[in-house]
């Protein structure tokens, strides 16, 4: 039995060993990867030298069937909670055979074992973390996640967000802050004016504790206790464990600007000699055990790290897999009650919550007021708190908890506020998409032109390049609700586009019965064949009412409503074209928006069907509010853009 700080642990001598031989791993295998860094560029570039107790206390702490969010220094705590030397090893070198495949050197997620991926800012991992502890929660699971970050990073909006929701919702979730005195090259006081990250806990209601990271034992029992606290349903604590990175913050960085006598210091309380020194004490490590296990490690390091390294490289030419588009059917002809776009969207909510139970609400106000715009209003009183969650934050806090509750098996839809949208796009980029597990992950953004309705139409062009991310609008009442149930029993990441201006427009009979509108595929909203008009969301009510003024001017308008802005139906496009030999693009921007990849497929695809130049109609850039105008196409501008085209 020893004694730290007031805790008791109980640790066999196996044990004890055990933490000794992974600190030596970890201290060889990085020395090893600076080395093959120097000769050769492979992926290691945040060694973690130095913190060998802190990683090994931390990871040591937590059980089977808990998870880890390691850092991008975390090599070693990864090993510990289950990733294999091998698999490491291969994803560093980058590697076809490795977990990643290649694309991830910092490591993929292994799920199964209970470890998320390094990927992006590492703040946003720890949110992620705080939603594998949300899943936990929400189905009375006796789970714990811990989320490991260094100090600077506890110095970042998504770490605050993470940490406030956690401490609100009472999760089982322990932050882990490695503080080794540097957030890059600044140094602590540089970061924050509170001598320690732990010190914050307070300010969430949340207990902190301060341990000395350089002692292995001391780490293990505050983590721990920690851990234990959170599964007996007591809410998230903090672990700050301090220490020091012997090398720089990267392999690029000679870490000169850590002065001699500061290195001095901390070099005297380094890790490995003075659990060696410990464990002497004990009579469990003398010279010849430790140069057995030295040389057994020693040999193992190298030995992986030649077989790693002569593993074949990933194909260049393998991308992403292909986005198979459904088998083209009719859409189901409306026979249903008669409800606007915004009550679709409630009936398909309730529908798939009750044809699910992993179906789950997350958001700001997601509670009483059903959300921004009420859309899931009445949805707690049935479902109960731990299905409609009051999500405590909208920025990468709620992305990241979103993904991470995907990850351990619950499908959320999220209220996304439109303003908050880059920031979930950059999460979702680094923790699912691409991801052999993408998560199952439904944002729901309402968006303009419209009411209450923040929206830069520029950020639609930027979600809808981000490969392996699915993105829909709805035009009509009927296709939001297939659309939305399709889109939550998808495989992945699927941003819902909501044109607020429709939800309270005309009602419309619904289709009867379940019934799923797949992503993928345009509608032909109007036929014709003098213009074809490509438009999405409340752009198709424009370009609808404009096709109707030129019908009456002898100009027959063929409407696309494109539907899913991510992957674009080329083929109906470019069939349109064919017929119509003209283009009328009905945009939200005329810079960066939907519109530019729509021309650019027609002009690379379907250039020779062309009879006249393609046309973009938008609205200016900034509209002032005293200018009563919708934010969108208007009418006006796309008939007259037929106009001019018909008579080309």
């Amino acid at each position: 039995m020893i004694e730290m700080r007031g805790a008791a642990v109980e640790l066999s001598e196996a044990r004890l060993l055990t933490f000794y031989e992974w600190m030596l791993t970890g201290r060889v295998l990085e020395t090893s990867l600076l080395e093959a860094e120097a000769a050769e560029r492979g992926g290691f570039r945040h060694p973690g030298l130095g913190q060998e107790a802190a990683q090994v206390g931390l990871a040591s702490a937590l059980d089977d069937g808990d998870v880890l969010a390691p850092g991008h220094r975390d090599l070693l705590a990864s090993l510990v909670h289950g990733v294999t030397l091998e698999e490491a090893l291969l994803d560093i070198f980058g590697k076809a055979a490795g977990p990643s495949r290649g694309r991830r050197a910092t490591g993929a997620a292994l799920l199964s074992r209970g470890i998320l991926g390094v990927g992006g800012d590492t703040a946003e991992a720890v949110a992620v973390a705080v939603g594998a502890a949300l899943a936990f929660w929400c189905r009375g699971e006796a789970r714990v996640a811990l989320a490991l970050c260094g100090e600077g990073t506890a110095a970042s909006g998504a770490w605050h967000e993470a940490v406030n929701a956690a401490a609100v919702l009472g999760l089982p979730v322990v932050f882990g802050v490695e503080n080794n005195q540097f957030a890059y090259t600044r140094p602590n006081e540089g970061v924050s004016r509170l001598a320690y990250t732990a010190h914050r806990a307070d300010g969430y209601g949340i207990p902190g504790i301060v341990v000395d990271g350089n002692d292995v034992l001391e780490v293990y029992a505050a983590t721990r206790e920690a851990v234990e606290r959170a599964r007996a349903g007591e809410g998230p604590s903090l672990v700050e464990a301090v220490t020091f990175r012997h090398a720089g913050h990267n392999t690029a960085d000679a870490a000169d600007y850590v002065d001699a006598e500061t290195r001095r210091s901390w070099l005297a309380r380094d890790p490995l000699p003075r659990y060696e020194e410990y464990l002497g004490s004990r009579g469990l490590l003398d010279e010849m055990r430790r140069g057995h296990l030295e040389e057994r490690v020693g040999s193992r390091v190298a030995r992986t790290v030649e077989w790693a390294r002569r593993q074949p490289d990933p194909d260049p030419r393998a991308g992403a897999p292909a986005v198979l588009l459904p088998d083209e059917a009719p859409f189901p002809a409306g026979a249903g009650p008669a409800v606007t776009l915004g009550e679709a969207l409630a009936r398909a909510l309730d529908e798939e919550m009750g044809r699910d139970p992993a179906v789950v609400v997350l958001g700001p106000d997601a509670g009483a007021a059903g959300g921004g715009h009420g859309i899931a209003r009445g949805l707690r009183d049935r479902y109960g708190p731990r299905r409609v969650v009051d999500f405590p934050c909208s920025g990468p806090g709620l992305a990241g908890a979103a993904v991470g509750a995907a990850h351990f098996g619950l499908r959320p839809v999220v209220e996304m506020p439109a303003g908050h949208l880059p920031a979930a796009l950059s999460l979702l980029a680094a923790h699912s998409v691409g991801s052999d597990d993408p998560a199952p992950v439904v944002l729901r953004v309402p968006c303009g032109p419209g009411p209450d309705a923040e929206w830069d139409p520029a950020d639609l062009g930027a979600l809808a390049r981000r490969a392996g991310l699915t993105v829909v609008a709805p035009a009509t009442a009927a296709a939001a609700k297939g659309m939305l149930a399709a889109a939550i029993r998808a495989g992945g990441p699927v941003a819902f586009l909501e044109p607020v201006s429709l939800y309270g427009g005309a009602a419309v009979p619904l289709p009867p019965g379940d019934y799923e509108v797949p992503a993928g595929r345009a509608r032909v909203a109007r036929a014709g064949d003098g213009v074809t008009v490509a438009a999405w969301g409340a752009g198709v009510g424009a370009a609808l009412e404009a096709a109707e003024e030129a019908a009456a001017q002898g100009v027959s308008v063929e409407v696309i409503d494109l539907q899913t802005l991510a992957p674009l139906d080329a083929a109906a496009v470019l069939a349109s074209v064919e017929r119509t030999g003209r283009l009328v693009v009905a945009d939200d921007a005329l810079s960066g928006g939907v519109g530019a990849d729509v021309v650019a497929l027609v002009a690379q695809d379907g250039f020779w069907h062309l009879d006249a130049p393609v046309r973009r109609v938008a609205p200016p850039a900034l509209l002032p509010l005293s200018s009563g105008e919708n934010a969108g196409p208007l009418p006006a501008a796309i008939l007259a853009a037929v106009v001019s085209l018909a008579n080309t």
